[in-house]
């Protein structure tokens, strides 16, 4: 994961408007507790697969910025996504291959028309990089960066940006910004 751009002070100052820090506690709670359904009956037949869940409990978009596969491929592609949304995709090994999958995407929170924060995952496994660090209890990473932005009253709001990980029966991530005033 990676911050963009980095700056010498550690602070990033963004454009965008950001939220009241008390509606961006709801709004993240509500986003945290929405229940993703399971993988397809018909992805639990192919030899292997894993499901993928991701949160973005951030006022922020985020899109798709690559992937690619050594081997297998998507069942369920993974799109980009709204502010406080959650989404799944999900991986196989092909019809009839017996290999695994290995491969990697990688997406971009926007924060604003010129700033984003970099989430990956890794080469292999589908294992997200934060997920390198969950364990059954959860693990988590945090930007470098201090992002400084203001709210529509023009009150400064300072804020990292946290991809959390778990580990369930695939990886599961969720991406929060966290601050104060």
């Amino acid at each position: 994961m990676t911050d963009s751009p980095t700056s010498p002070n550690g602070i990033v100052e963004i454009l965008s408007i950001v939220l009241d820090p008390l509606i961006m506690f709801k709004k993240t709670i509500d986003t945290i507790q929405e229940i993703i359904p399971g993988a397809d009956n018909d992805l639990k037949e192919k030899f292997h697969w894993i499901n993928c869940s991701l949160k973005n409990a951030t006022q922020f978009n985020y899109m798709i910025v690559g992937s690619y596969f050594s081997s297998g491929c998507y069942w369920k592609a993974p799109e980009g996504g709204t502010p406080f949304s959650s989404t799944m995709f999900s991986c196989c090994n092909g019809d009839g291959a017996i290999t695994g999958m290995t491969g990697g995407t990688a997406f971009n929170l926007w924060l604003d028309s010129e700033q984003s924060f970099k989430l990956r995952s890794r080469e292999a496994g589908w294992t997200l990089l934060s997920y390198d660090a969950a364990c059954r209890e959860g693990g988590h990473i945090r930007s470098k960066n201090l992002y400084m932005g203001k709210d529509e009253k023009g009150n400064t709001s300072k804020f990292y940006i946290e991809d959390l990980s778990f580990a369930r029966q695939g990886p599961y991530v969720v991406c929060s910004a966290a601050g104060s005033r």
